[in-house]
């Protein structure tokens, strides 16, 4: 178990040091980590539900309705879809395609050498790795909350 506990450890101070990464970005930038990451969301240019970056991103709905009110105010996002649904769809709007394009160029640049030098060093199938790491982590930690609610109820 001592060197599973060191291997997690050290995943989990790895992935401290890129939320803290993004966060001090978004603070340089002078938006919240929130907005960065809500932004990255709709960066790929296709449309996406509240609820869906709020699940996709780790972010509270409540969270994502202000940054929707703001984004929305300030003109850099629409709905689109049917205007009586409840889910409906966001996209960037020309003004927040091109104010995300001004944000994240440098964003983008770093993070594509940093993936360059890591891919001089490791295999692509890490991300692969991580990336099922993290589902097994979440999915672990729903079925521990699920079963302490059931035994409290």
């Amino acid at each position: 178990m001592d060197k599973n506990y060191e291997t997690v450890r050290r995943i989990m101070l790895a992935t401290n040091t890129i939320d803290g990464v993004y966060y001090l970005l978004a603070r340089h930038y002078g938006i919240n980590e929130n907005t960065l990451a809500f932004l990255y969301a709709l960066d790929d240019e296709n449309p996406h539900s509240q609820k869906e970056i709020s699940d996709q991103w780790l972010i509270p709905r409540t969270t994502i309705n202000s940054i929707v009110k703001n984004m929305l105010s300030d003109g850099y996002i629409a709905f689109t879809g049917e205007p009586h649904t409840k889910e409906k769809a966001i996209v960037l709007t020309d003004q927040g395609r091109a104010y995300t394009s001004k944000l994240f160029h440098d964003i983008y640049l770093a993070e594509e050498q940093a993936i360059i030098d890591t891919l001089q060093k490791f295999s692509p199938e890490f991300a692969t790795a991580l990336e099922y790491f993290s589902q097994r982590l979440r999915a672990g930690f729903d079925e521990m909350i699920q079963t302490k609610e059931e035994k409290e109820n």
